[in-house]
């Protein structure tokens, strides 16, 4: 129980200072358009991901419901 709550307060304060330093490189430093490029890159990478899973997800299984001439 103790470490769900530590868990629970690392998500809880982690994820908003990220987002901090994401804004200050993001409008306060001359890194704005790597930083761009990278959240661009990060994100199609990570949709490209989901369609390759879902495919290799229909491709690697069988239907057992599937229709054969044996049971028509």
């Amino acid at each position: 129980m103790k470490s769900n709550r530590l868990t629970g307060i690392f998500l809880l304060m982690v994820p908003p200072l990220i987002f901090l330093v994401y804004i200050y490189l993001l409008f306060a430093s001359r890194l704005d358009l790597l930083l761009i490029k990278l959240t661009i890159v990060g994100t199609v990478g990570i949709i490209v991901s989901v369609f390759i899973w879902i495919g290799y997800t229909m491709i690697s299984t069988s239907n057992p419901n599937e229709i054969t001439d044996d049971n028509i």
